[in-house]
């Protein structure tokens, strides 16, 4: 039976609330069980629901699949600093393992203001970690804020490097030394990066960080690039991004430990293995 976890993936409907002035919002519909077909299709065991950027904050319908689904699904949520504690902690029962930082055409100076410190001391107390959506220098900037928390980071699509994999800030901070006690890196979104070449990147980030801080995502349903990918694209694209000897430990045990805690102590557990 198939241990393979997505790690990331967005489900929504018509019916679900937006953020204001969203940068982007698919004229369609991406609902669970559309997305459970596919794990099913593809031989995948579970998956892990990422809030899309265009819902903002309203977690009502990933929470709602959780609910639905607690055996099969985990989550990341998009939430306000000042978001209530007894919110977090109905997250937290549901699956949620996260927060995500949609930090695209952003300030990364906002996360200094007194509500999001305080929201990521609130973070550390319940082992969440936090995924981040930026690029070059604000997702530096974000690094540097963030880097005396204790917080586990995520980093979405390799990072979205540009240019060459040796001569990319972004990967050049991913790769430095001890960088393998602080990230986990999701391999997923080719169509998100401007490397010239994502194998070379992988290669880099797997000599640097190990198969146990990599991921495999998805990003289903592909918004803005739908027509460009698939399903079999995804997975054909990580067997060739990765030796396929690492693929078992990047597609099923780093999640599995990560997400679920299988084999460690606790989810904010930084033991390497």
């Amino acid at each position: 039976m198939s241990r393979i976890i997505d790690t990331h993936a967005h489900v929504f409907t018509q019916h679900c609330r937006t953020a204001k002035n969203p940068r982007h919002r698919p004229h369609y519909e991406a609902p669970l069980e559309t997305y459970l077909d596919l794990l099913d299709r593809f031989g995948i065991a579970k998956g892990v629901l990422v809030q899309p950027s265009f819902l903002g904050t309203h977690n009502d319908y990933l929470m709602d699949c959780l609910r639905r689904y607690p055996d099969r699904l985990k989550g990341v949520a998009v939430v306000d600093p000042q978001v209530a504690d007894a919110t977090l902690d109905e997250m937290t029962t549901l699956g949620i393992r996260g927060t995500r930082l949609n930090w695209i055409g952003r300030d990364a100076e906002d996360l200094r203001s007194p509500e999001w410190t305080d929201l990521f001391s609130r973070l550390e107390t319940r082992g969440w970690h936090v995924e981040i959506q930026a690029e070059g220098s604000t997702l530096l900037a974000i690094l540097d804020l963030l880097a005396n928390r204790d917080l586990d980071l995520v980093i979405d699509h390799f990072g979205r490097p540009r240019g060459t994999a040796w001569r990319d800030p972004v990967l050049d901070r991913l790769c430095a030394p001890g960088a393998a006690q602080r990230y986990w890196v999701k391999c997923s979104a080719p169509y998100r990066s401007r490397a010239d070449d994502l194998q070379a990147v992988s290669k880099r980030l797997l000599d640097a960080l190990g198969p146990h801080r990599l991921m495999w995502g998805s990003d289903w349903p592909w918004t803005e690039h739908e027509h460009l990918y698939s399903f079999e694209k995804a997975l054909q694209d990580i067997e060739h991004w990765l030796p396929a000897a690492d693929l078992e430990q990047v597609m099923s045990d780093t999640p599995r430990r990560f997400y679920l805690g299988e084999g460690k102590s606790s989810v904010n557990s930084r033991e390497e293995v």
